[in-house]
This record gives structure tokens, C-alpha cells and sequence, in this order.
């Protein structure tokens, strides 16, 4: 095995300045210490031994400015955090901007070092997968002398949605000290794709997609899941939206904000209705809640009396609470495909892999399981005359526990977004 050392190394460096006699170096217990160095011919000349380079490395500081402490081993902190004029909380191991509207935003973060100044060069503000948004950085509250000062990010082009970042500090001393801070926010709003086949709804922060294109897809939720519609009208035929035909924004204020969504419709085997039903899904997002409102219609247009039985699901989970607590599959392999849970006003699902929150889904109808992983809620189904339909209502909101979840529900309950469960039901 090699052993590395030294025993003595005369280094010649050209000095930036007339005229230096001290260097400063850490020796291997961490703590700092300085040795005098001659100056010739505009160089400086450092003899480094043992002391200086510890394991063969040496650090070494020259021309120290007055500001430098030396002694640092303590990253960057926030001292404040506004989003336009807003204060947030900023001693928070994830910064939370908060829910806002508009297409731009001021985030003002204030910094501090115990020691250092920060390095203006190296603080960064970045959005994940945001290139449709622009970063502009206001770096001139930085620098030395002093170990405090502000960053300012202004965002250009926000649309609504969920969004996820980085905040990242360095201070000035010798040995960088550096840390960083993920950062999320959601901008409160919809928008509409050119096509109208996607819309994008986010509220207090949580964000949703309404889409079409595949049967099993239609609302993608929080925690990755996708929620459907399905219809099953005049005989057996389960319908499912083919395509948007009009989206509405029927509601835009700073508190709340609907869509209107109309859909025709095909068939399991991708057949159209025929001129028997049409969907439309009215959702809602608001700045006082994480949940989506979603009522749903079912609506015969054909010219005859038709049955009518929607439901909403097929959402997995490895398990989930009622408001009695944990409850276990009893349906499976070797048992009923569908089971009942009933009308207990509200589930949590919890989530399905690590990283992902759970999920409150709240309806005053019927829940239910199916084969022992998924969960399905029922709709009051009817024969429906033409142009009647069949109401579904129902919300769902990211939670990462069932206690968060009820929380949640009651909320809901509390402002009459949702509609309580009858008693004897």
C-alpha cells in the first residue's frame, strides 16, 4: 500500500497584489491557522509541510478580504419568504409558496449566513419541468460584505397547475457551505387546451387533469391515480366520453373558479351511443380547499325511457379507512367480484408506493369494492325519460393520513361543498 505525505513543498504563485506575507491553511484537526510568506519578484513563495497538507491536500486561503471568516461550517438559512406581498413560512424543510392566480409571480426570499456572505453567483431558483415558465433572478441583494441580503425570482407565464422547484444557497467561506430547499406551489386556476381535449384545474395545493383519449383515463388525481365515469345505459352498455365537445368556464372568481365539460360518448368496443346519452362533468376547484368538486350527468337524449346507472372508480389501493377505521378486503379470489362498504360519507386510499400522498374521496352515494383492490362508488340508478339524467357528486382532495382526510371532509361539510350522509343510510 502506498502511503501519501509531505515532507516539504516551496509552491511560487504570482500575488494579485503588491505586497502579502500571510497565508492562511487548515490543518487536519479542522481549525485554521496562517504562516508568513515571502514575497519576490511580484511572487509569493509558500513552503507547505505536514501541518499545511494533512493527507497529502492542502487548503490554503490568500489575500483573505477583511469579511472572510474562516471558521465556517454552517450552510445558508432563510430569514423571510414573501409571494406577492404575501408572507410564507420560510423555517420549513420544504418552502410552501402557497396557492395564488395570475400568470406571474414575486417570490422575495431573504437570506443569512452565520458568518459569510452569499455567493450572489451560485443562488439559483428553479422550476422542474416548467418551460413554458420563465425564471428571471434578481441577485443584487447578495454578496459581500454583508452575511445577509434577498433573492428575488419573478415568474413569467405560470399557468394553472401544480408546480415543484428548487431554492439552492452557497456561502463565501473557504470551503463552501451549500444547502437547498425543495420548493412547491400551486397556481389556482384552468386552463384549456387548444383542442379542448385537456383541461388542467388546480386549487389550495393540489392540481388535477381532466382529459380524454383512453377509457381509463378521464381524472387524474393527486397521488397518479386516474378516476372514471363509467355509465351503463339501455340494457348492459357501458359508455365512456369519446372526445370533449364544449368546455365552459362557467365560474371565475379569486375564491372559485367551475368548468363545464360535455362529452359524447362510445362503448367498450369504441362503438358510438347512437344518439342515446351524453356526459357532463362540472368541476370545481376553490382557494379554501385541496379536494376537486366533481358532480356528474348521465343524460339520456335518446326518445325513450332509458335506464341509467353511473358510477365513479376504478381506483386501487393496498388498503383503506371509513370513519370506523382500517378496513380489510373482503372481496377476492374465491369470493364476490363486488362487496359492499356503504355510505360512510368518506374513504382515505392509502397511496400505493412511498413519495405519493394518500387520497380522501368524499360522496354522499354508495361506495363499494371490487375483487379485493379497488374501489368503485355507485350512483342512484333509474330509468331516466329523455333529456332526464342521473347526478352523481362527489370531491377528492390529496391526504396523507385518514386523520388529514376527515379533517378534510368536515371542512367540506362545514361550507356545504359536499353532501352529508343521511342518517339510517
Amino acid at each position: 500500500m502506498r502511503t501519501l505525505g509531505v515532507t516539504m513543498l516551496v509552491v511560487g504563485l504570482a500575488v494579485a497584489v503588491g505586497y502579502c506575507d500571510k497565508v492562511y491553511y487548515r490543518a487536519a484537526d479542522g481549525s485554521w491557522a496562517s504562516m508568513e510568506a515571502a514575497v519576490a519578484a511580484g511572487r509569493l513563495h509558500i513552503r507547505i509541510g505536514p501541518q499545511a497538507a494533512p493527507n497529502g491536500e492542502a487548503v490554503l486561503v490568500i489575500n483573505k478580504p477583511e469579511w472572510m471568516v474562516l471558521d465556517d461550517t454552517e450552510a445558508p438559512a432563510l430569514s423571510g419568504l414573501k409571494v406577492n406581498g404575501q408572507a410564507r413560512p420560510a423555517s420549513t424543510d420544504t418552502l410552501q409558496l402557497g396557492c395564488f392566480g395570475g400568470d406571474t409571480a414575486d417570490v422575495v426570499i431573504g437570506v443569512k449566513d452565520d458568518k459569510n456572505p452569499i455567493e450572489a453567483a451560485s443562488a439559483g431558483f428553479r422550476l422542474s419541468e416548467a418551460p413554458e415558465v420563465t425564471v428571471e433572478i434578481d441577485r443584487s441583494g447578495l454578496g459581500p460584505p454583508q452575511s445577509s441580503g434577498r433573492l428575488v425570482a419573478k415568474l413569467v407565464g405560470l399557468k394553472a397547475g401544480q408546480y415543484q422547484g428548487t431554492l439552492s444557497l452557497s456561502d463565501m467561506a473557504p470551503l463552501s457551505n451549500s444547502r437547498s430547499w425543495p420548493v412547491s406551489f400551486t397556481v389556482m386556476g384552468i386552463s384549456v387546451s387548444e383542442d379542448k381535449q385537456t383541461v388542467s384545474l388546480a386549487g389550495l395545493g393540489a392540481g388535477y387533469v381532466m382529459a380524454t383519449g383512453k377509457k381509463e383515463q378521464q381524472l387524474l388525481l393527486p397521488n397518479g391515480l386516474w378516476a372514471k365515469l363509467t355509465s351503463n345505459m339501455g340494457g348492459g352498455r357501458y359508455y365512456y366520453p369519446r372526445e370533449f365537445t364544449d368546455v365552459e368556464i362557467t365560474k371565475d372568481t379569486e375564491q372559485e373558479k367551475t368548468v363545464l365539460i360535455t362529452a359524447n360518448v362510445v362503448d367498450l368496443e369504441d362503438n358510438p351511443s347512437d344518439g342515446l346519452v351524453k356526459l357532463e362533468y362540472e368541476l370545481t376547484v376553490r382557494s379554501d380547499t385541496p379536494a376537486v368538486l366533481v358532480t356528474t350527468r348521465s343524460i339520456n337524449i335518446s326518445d325513450k325511457d332509458v335506464g341509467n346507472s353511473p358510477n365513479w372508480g376504478w381506483l386501487s389501493c393496498p388498503y383503506y379507512f371509513t370513519p370506523a377505521g382500517k378496513q380489510e378486503w373482503s372481496s377476492g379470489e374465491g369470493k364476490d367480484r363486488y362487496s359492499t362498504i356503504g355510505k360512510v360519507g368518506w374513504l382515505w386510499l392509502a397511496p400505493r408506493s412511498e413519495g405519493q400522498p394518500g387520497l380522501l374521496w368524499a360522496s354522499a352515494d354508495k361506495f363499494g369494492e371490487f375483487m379485493g383492490g379497488n374501489i368503485l362508488l355507485y350512483g342512484s340508478g333509474r330509468t331516466t325519460k329523455p333529456g332526464e339524467f342521473v347526478t352523481m357528486k362527489l370531491a377528492f382532495a390529496p391526504a396523507d393520513s385518514p386523520g388529514e382526510a376527515e379533517k378534510i371532509y368536515q371542512d367540506l361539510l362545514a361550507k356545504g361543498l359536499v353532501t352529508a350522509v343521511e342518517e339510517g343510510e
